[in-house]
C-alpha cells in the first residue's frame, strides 16, 4: 500500500459507492456514456489513478486536467468528472466546477467525516504552525486524541506522513479525517492557507472553531493585492455554522474583515494583550529562556511561563488557548499544557545548544537558531526579539524564494537591516530564477550602511555568518525552517538549514572554521 494509492489510508474496497450516487449528490449537467458502476476511490492527479477511480479532471493555471484524462483511463479509472465533454470510452459527468465536485463527492465518499471529529481551521500569515501544535497540546492535555493536518506533517493514528502541502486536497483531508473519526480521534487541528481556501480545498468541512492569526504581506504572486489575500482568508470564516467559535486577534488590524463574515449563531472569541480581549496575556515580562505572563480567561487567571520565546509565541499561545477553550478543555489544563510546550521543530529552534543551558543563557558558544521566517513582518518580529536578547552582535542569514511574490524581497531585507548586526544575503528555494537576480532585488531594501554579505550558495552563507561571530553573538538563519530540501529550476536537492548550522557550528568549535 502506498500514500498515493489510498489517500486516506483506507484499504481497497472499504469506500466502495455506485456512480449513481456521485451523479445524485454532484447533479451534473450532462452525462455522456452512462452506465452505474462501482466506485473504489478518487483522484485528482492521473498518475495516481488505480482501477475502480473517479478521476476528477482540474483545470489548473499551469495545466488541464482533461489532458490528462486518457491515462488516468489507461490506469484503471472507471469514470471522470470534467468541466467540458471529453471523448473517453467510459461515463463522463459534466459539471460547472470541478473543483466543488471533487470536495463534494469526497465528502460523500467518506460519509461527511468533519461531522464525526471537531475540525479547528487556523488561518493567518504567520504562526498557523505554532498554534497548531500548541492546540493539540492543549487538548492531549484534556485526555483527546487530537489528530493534526499542517505544514510540517499530517499526523494521526500513529501515522506521520511528511506534508506536501500546508493544506491538502479535499480527498486526503476528508480522506484523513474519516481515518480519524475510524480510530476514535475526537479532534483534528487543521492549518488552513489562503491558497487552499481559494481553490476550495476545504469545502465541505464544519469548522467547529476557527482561528485568525494574523494578516501580513505574503503571497501577493498568487492573490495579486492584499486586498484579495484578506478577502481569501476570510472565506474560513464565511463558511462557519452556528454554533461554531471564530476565535480572532484583537490586536490585528484585520480581524474585523473576519468578524465580518460570520453568520447569525458564530460566537466570537477575542484574544490579544488588549483588556478587551477575552482570553489575554497581562503582567508580560519577556526573558530570553521564554516569557512569564498573566494568562486571564473568561473564568479566572493563572501566572504561567511559557517556554517559548517573543512576543509572537505570546499571541500563539493565546490563539491556542482560547481555541481549546472554545472546544470545552479546563483553564487549568490548557494553562498547564501551555507551560509545558516546547518549540516546533524549525519555529525559533536552537541548534546544538550547549547542555545544561537555557537556550539563550549566557555560554561561550555561539547561539544558532533556525526559524522558518520569510516574510516582512515574521522577520521584523523575530530579528527585533533576538537583538533585543542578544548578548553579543545579531546575524541572519536569509533568502526570497524564486517564482514566488518578487514585491517582499525589499521589505524583507529591511526587514532584516533594522535588527541585524549583519546581514547574509543567500538563496532560499530559486526554482527557475536566476539566484543573482534575486539576491539584486533583495539588496533594493537594504538600509544605509547596512553591513551586508551576498553568498548565493546557501551553504556557504551559514558558515560565513558562523565564520564570522564571535563567542556570545546570536546566528539566526531564516526562510526554510523545517524544510530539509532547496528547490532549483531543474531539480530538488536534499538541504537542512539546522544539519548544516550543526556542522558549521562543529567546525567552529573544532578551530576549523576562519573567517
Amino acid at each position: 500500500m502506498t500514500e498515493l494509492a489510498y489517500p486516506s489510508g483506507l484499504p481497497s474496497g472499504q469506500g466502495f459507492v455506485r456512480l449513481r450516487e456521485l451523479r445524485d449528490c454532484l447533479q451534473p449537467r450532462e452525462v455522456l456514456r452512462w452506465r452505474d458502476l462501482a466506485v473504489d476511490g478518487l483522484c485528482m492527479h492521473s498518475a495516481e489513478a488505480r482501477a475502480g477511480n473517479l478521476f476528477f479532471a482540474i483545470r489548473g493555471s499551469k495545466n488541464d486536467g482533461a489532458l490528462y484524462a486518457q491515462q488516468a483511463v489507461a490506469r484503471g479509472a472507471v469514470a471522470v468528472v470534467a468541466e467540458e465533454p471529453l471523448a473517453l470510452p467510459v461515463p463522463v459527468l459534466v459539471v460547472d466546477n470541478a473543483r466543488h465536485a471533487l470536495a463534494d463527492a469526497a465528502r460523500y465518499y467518506y460519509r461527511d467525516p468533519s461531522r464525526a471529529v471537531s475540525v479547528i481551521g487556523i488561518t493567518g500569515t504567520n504562526g498557523k504552525t505554532t498554534t497548531a501544535h500548541l492546540v493539540r497540546a492543549c487538548l492531549q492535555a484534556d485526555r483527546r486524541q487530537v489528530g493534526l493536518l499542517g505544514t510540517i506533517a499530517y499526523e494521526f493514528g500513529g501515522r506521520r506522513i511528511p506534508a506536501s502541502n500546508t493544506t491538502p486536497d479535499p480527498i486526503r483531508i476528508h480522506g484523513y479525517l474519516r481515518e480519524m473519526a475510524d480510530r476514535f480521534a475526537s479532534a483534528c487541528v487543521m492549518e488552513v492557507s489562503s491558497h487552499s481556501l481559494d481553490q476550495d480545498r476545504v469545502r465541505g468541512v464544519r469548522f467547529a472553531s476557527a482561528v485568525f492569526t494574523n494578516l501580513t504581506q505574503d503571497h501577493l504572486d498568487y492573490h495579486g493585492t492584499m486586498e484579495a489575500y484578506c478577502r481569501a482568508k476570510a472565506l474560513l470564516f464565511k463558511s462557519l455554522a452556528p454554533g461554531a467559535t471564530a476565535v480572532l486577534n484583537r490586536d490585528d488590524a484585520a480581524a474585523p474583515a473576519m468578524a465580518e463574515e460570520l453568520g447569525r449563531g458564530v460566537k466570537i472569541l477575542w484574544y490579544g494583550v488588549s483588556p478587551e480581549a477575552d482570553v489575554r496575556a497581562e503582567n508580560l515580562r519577556l526573558g530570553p529562556d521564554g516569557t512569564r505572563f498573566c494568562l486571564v480567561m473568561p473564568n479566572g487567571r493563572v501566572e504561567i511561563f511559557l517556554r517559548l520565546v517573543g512576543l509572537h509565541n505570546v499571541y500563539n499561545a493565546l490563539a491556542a488557548a482560547a481555541s481549546a477553550l472554545s472546544l470545552g478543555a479546563s483553564e487549568l489544563t490548557v494553562a498547564s499544557a501551555l507551560e509545558d510546550a516546547r518549540a516546533v521543530p524549525g519555529r525559533l529552534e536552537l541548534v546544538d545548544a550547549p547542555l545544561g543551558q537555557s537556550p539563550l543563557g549566557t555560554c561561550a558558544r555561539i547561539r544558532t537558531f533556525v526559524d522558518y521566517a520569510h516574510t516582512p513582518d515574521a522577520l521584523d518580529k523575530i530579528c527585533g526579539t533576538l537583538r533585543e536578547l542578544a548578548e553579543g552582535r545579531l546575524h541572519v542569514v536569509f533568502g526570497c524564494g524564486g517564482d514566488r511574490d518578487k514585491t517582499k524581497r525589499a521589505p524583507m531585507t529591511a526587514a532584516v537591516g533594522k535588527h541585524a548586526h549583519v546581514a547574509y544575503m543567500t538563496s532560499d528555494n530559486p526554482r527557475s530564477e536566476d539566484p543573482e537576480a534575486i539576491l539584486d532585488d533583495m539588496a533594493k531594501g537594504l538600509p544605509a550602511g547596512m553591513q551586508a554579505v551576498r553568498i548565493v550558495d546557501r551553504s556557504e552563507a551559514i558558515r560565513a555568518a558562523i565564520a564570522r561571530a564571535e563567542p556570545g553573538d546570536t546566528v539566526l538563519i531564516a526562510g526554510k525552517g523545517h524544510e530539509t530540501y532547496q528547490i532549483f529550476k531543474d531539480s530538488v536537492v536534499p538541504f537542512d538549514d539546522r544539519l548544516e548550522a550543526a556542522r558549521a557550528l562543529a567546525a567552529w568549535e573544532a578551530g576549523w572554521l576562519r573567517r
